[in-house]
């Protein structure tokens, strides 16, 4: 096995660990699925280069981030059609477990 050029640190070393742990893959299979997943990221976000700090920085996570949350949420509902509003329950932020876990109405 090939040596990295590049060192983990403790924290880095355990969350590899821990997924090695929780799916049960040998690094040799789940680590190049790590790379292809970051891979697909990278090319879907436009990324720039920091130069103060020397850091890659996501420029359209820092745009949407610049937005309120209550904004993100109004444009998004923009697309929701009026039928399928209509059809939501009255009570849904107050009895949220209820719709989403099927837990008894409180």
């Amino acid at each position: 096995m090939e040596t990295t050029p590049f060192e983990l640190t403790p924290e880095q070393k355990g969350m590899l660990a821990s997924l090695l742990n929780e799916t049960g893959q040998p690094a040799s299979l789940l680590i190049p699925a790590i790379v292809k997943v970051l891979e697909e990221l990278q090319e879907r976000a436009p990324v720039d280069h920091d130069e103060s700090n020397g850091h890659e920085t996501n420029a359209h996570a820092q745009k949407e981030a610049a937005k309120p949350i209550w904004e993100i949420f109004e444009e998004a509902s923009r697309d929701i059609p009026d039928e399928v509003l209509a059809r939501l329950p009255t009570d849904l932020a107050a009895q949220v477990d209820h719709y989403v876990y099927g837990l008894p109405k409180r």
